[in-house]
């Protein structure tokens, strides 16, 4: 079977949130051992134009099988975990005081894309390992729905060549270092919990897809 590509990522700092444990979340994991799979993490500054050049890039060299992106919010209590992005952008600035150049991420896209990977059971599996989650249809309208739209339109794109790619993202709870709901090694057990769920659903679609990309 296809050793599974995973590309992870979080977001650096922004207005509001000047230390984003999504960040922390996806380095940490990133550095484990304990994943088999092909992994790459990637801490994202929290920029509308780098995002947009970066996750294009990070797409097209890394031909990731799952794409999973965490995101902080900063009044969640829990893990949020998310179904759909949409076609819209809120004029919000960036950690550099940058606005989004249009209302829309795709201008002749779907107003909303759904991710195939199970979220409600995925909530769930969060709940019987004693963290905190919920899920989600809206993702915002800021940097974390931005990057999950895109990686859903290129999952999708994927899916009708008949290469099986996934994409989801899940927004984090600050920690209690940072006035918010969780400690922090609680929220790195519930990152490698989302990470096991996730990897084995991806498997079991792989195996189903078939033939691999590349190996």
């Amino acid at each position: 079977m296809v050793r599974p590509r995973v590309l992870l990522t979080g977001f650096g700092p922004f207005p509001g949130v000047p230390d984003n444990p999504s960040g922390w979340l996806a380095e940490t994991l990133g550095q484990s051992a304990a994943f088999d799979c092909d992994l790459h993490a990637e801490v994202l500054p929290t920029e509308w134009e780098i995002v947009a050049a970066l996750a294009p890039r990070l797409h097209a060299d890394l031909q990731p099988h799952v794409m999973i992106h965490f995101g902080v919010d900063a009044d969640a209590e829990g893990l949020r975990i998310e179904r759909s992005a949409h076609n819209r952008v809120a004029p919000r600035a960036d950690a550099c005081g940058a606005l989004p150049g249009s209302h829309a991420i795709a201008p002749d896209g779907a107003a909303r894309l759904d991710t195939a990977l199970p979220v409600a059971a995925l909530a769930a599996h969060l709940k019987t390992h004693g963290h905190a989650a919920t899920a989600s249809r809206s993702c915002g309208q800021y940097l974390c729905n931005f990057l999950y739209y895109r990686s859903l339109h290129w999952a999708h794109a994927q899916d009708v060549q008949g290469q099986a790619s996934h994409a989801l993202f899940v927004h984090v709870p600050l920690t209690r270092a940072q006035g918010g709901a969780v400690r922090q090694d609680a929220l790195l057990h519930a990152g490698e919990t989302t990470f096991r769920f996730v990897l084995g659903a991806v498997r079991v679609r792989l195996r189903k897809a078939g033939t691999p990309r590349r190996s």
